[in-house]
């Protein structure tokens, strides 16, 4: 049986509506039992012993009164996830606004985030007999303060060697995802309950935000599950158990785990538990043991996970459920297993998966020895695309008489139709225009990677080349530049190291006296390929 939910309507005319309201969301949403308050103190009383999960309250209770804006405040005080919908007559509306804006402004109010989830008057609901628009923002108050039940989680396990690309990969390749996805693995081997592996903190924080955090994310565990990654990883150690950095949405320590992002929100039940809890397996260092040679070296051949699981973790789920893909060290693992994955959980029924990807992208990677001609080797190498690693701030040699200079290959490149992605050869921090050797660069055809690490824009510079007949298309029907649109669907969610970078390359585009408009989210990330380039030509077109 799932989570019911208990919603308090507190109104001195509910007698009104509220045995159609009953009838209506017995059909609608049979998993939310009103509760009703016809009275201030009534409502108040419910409040403070029941904690419902959301409240509907009128505004006026009696003549003059704002009892509704009282308990408003009363319940963002004390039970600030709890959303909260307020009532009144249309006829009230100035009232209404007067009185909220006169209790609204004192320093504790704005402190508090007083704002409720919406407005609605008895007019738009029982009285015309319509009760979907308060259904609606009950549901939506309901999502956002996480009060939601997580049914099911997938962890997948994988090495650290390519667990940049790997995240990079799911993040792209997983469409319309409605449950958490967590990707984690290890430094030392798990080998047992009593080891002092640092898979023991990433499985717990990994299986707790699987049940806790509000659908639906993927994410990956790292660091001894103190790090709780969105995406941008890069691992900058090889042994040390505090090996990747990336973009944080969330820390665990010892006082719990604190999300990072506003959008991150924990379900307050304290037993929320998944029912069905899906492993996925591709070996990795989590799951490595010594081999049987002489030579002893780690061969990702154990079986710690399953174990570790279905006993310290087993409180988490109910049902769990285990998917053998391969047996691999993340080192041997590449686009064709990344689908695999990927297929693998939308089996599960959570997501659907885009496995369109251009496996020739590759890495150019900037050397003080070598020549042009090594250099057009390399981009000779790629297919439609290239990612060119300069060095520091995504400098390289572009001394137009240097017999070692990049630009002749990338201008070649270019003039090919490749698409030329340039990024830094340094793991951590975002690329920038900052100096004329980086500048030159860009000039001669190339799209900055701004906060991309080399996993990251490597893997979306695939996703975006598996579908160039999309792309191609949209270059045919709207007439727009066609670097202009590469650019813009490359940079989607893409931001840079300082505000004058964007400015630049849009000049660069020759585009002086017009915007180059990059969406500050990343629409390919989750939605249908179609779906996400419709949004970017249309912030292009302005």
């Amino acid at each position: 049986m799932g989570r019911r939910f208990t919603i308090l309507v507190a109104d001195p005319e509910c007698d009104g509506y509220a045995r159609d309201l009953e009838v209506y969301l017995k059909t609608t949403r049979p998993a939310w039992d009103l509760k009703f308050a016809r009275a201030a103190e009534e409502a108040r009383a419910f409040l403070d012993s029941d904690r419902p999960d959301a409240a509907v309250l009128a505004v006026e209770f009696a003549e003059g009164g704002r009892e509704g804006i009282a308990l408003l405040f009363h319940v963002r005080r004390h039970m600030p996830h709890t959303p909260v919908v307020l009532l009144s007559g249309s006829c009230d509306a100035r009232a209404l606004r007067d009185a909220f804006l006169a209790e609204a402004v004192g320093e504790d109010m704005r402190r508090l985030a007083v704002d409720p989830e919406g407005f609605l008057f008895r007019e738009e609901m029982g009285f015309r007999g319509d009760f979907a628009p308060l259904a609606r923002l009950l549901a939506d108050g309901l999502f956002k303060h996480g009060r939601v039940a997580n049914e099911t989680g997938v962890l997948v396990t994988h090495g650290t060697d390519t667990m940049a690309w790997g995240l990079a990969y799911l993040r792209y390749a997983l469409k319309n995802l409605t449950a958490n996805v967590a990707v984690t693995g290890s430094q030392v081997p798990l080998e047992g309950y009593f080891s002092g592996s640092d898979a023991l903190g990433n499985l717990k924080t990994a299986l707790y935000l699987l049940n806790r955090l509000r659908p639906a994310r993927l994410f990956a565990v790292f660091n001894n599950g103190k790090s709780i990654f969105s995406g941008r990883l890069t691992k900058y150690r090889k042994w040390d158990t505090d090996a990747f950095d990336g973009k944080m949405a969330a820390s665990a320590g010892a006082d719990g785990i604190r999300a990072l992002r506003a959008d991150w929100v924990f379900i307050p039940y304290e037993d929320q538990k998944l029912q069905d809890l899906h492993l996925i397996r591709t070996g990795g260092t989590i799951e490595s043991a010594r081999g049987a040679s002489e030579l002893g070296a780690l061969r990702p051949t154990g079986d710690f996970v399953w174990k570790y699981l279905n006993d310290p973790l087993a409180g988490l789920f109910v049902n769990p459920h285990r998917h053998d893909l391969f047996a691999l060290d993340s080192s041997n693992i590449s686009y064709e297993e990344w689908g695999e994955i990927a297929r693998a959980i939308a089996k599960i029924g959570i997501a659907e998966a885009d496995t369109a990807f251009d496996p020739t992208v590759r890495p150019v990677v900037a050397n003080p020895l070598f020549t042009t001609a090594e250099y057009a080797a390399q981009f000779a190498a790629c297919g439609r695309g290239a990612i060119f690693a300069g060095y520091g701030g995504g400098n390289a040699n572009v001394r137009e008489a240097s017999p070692r200079s990049v630009l002749p290959a990338l201008r070649e490149a270019v003039s090919q139709g490749k698409v030329v992605a340039v990024t830094s050869q340094v793991p951590l921090e975002p690329y920038d225009v900052e100096y004329e050797t980086g500048l030159g660069l860009l000039e001669a055809g190339g799209i900055p990677c701004g906060d991309l690490p080399l996993a990251d824009a490597q893997v979306k510079l695939s996703y975006l080349l598996g579908h160039q007949e999309e792309l191609e298309r949209a270059v045919a029907e709207t007439g727009l530049d066609r670097r202009r649109i590469y650019a813009g669907a490359f940079l989607s969610g893409v931001s840079m190291r300082k505000a004058h970078g964007l400015e630049t390359f849009r000049k660069v585009l020759g585009l002086p006296k017009r915007p180059l408009r990059i969406l500050p989210q990343d629409p390919f990330a989750g939605r249908p390929f179609g779906e996400a380039l419709a949004a970017v030509v249309k912030a292009l077109k302005g």
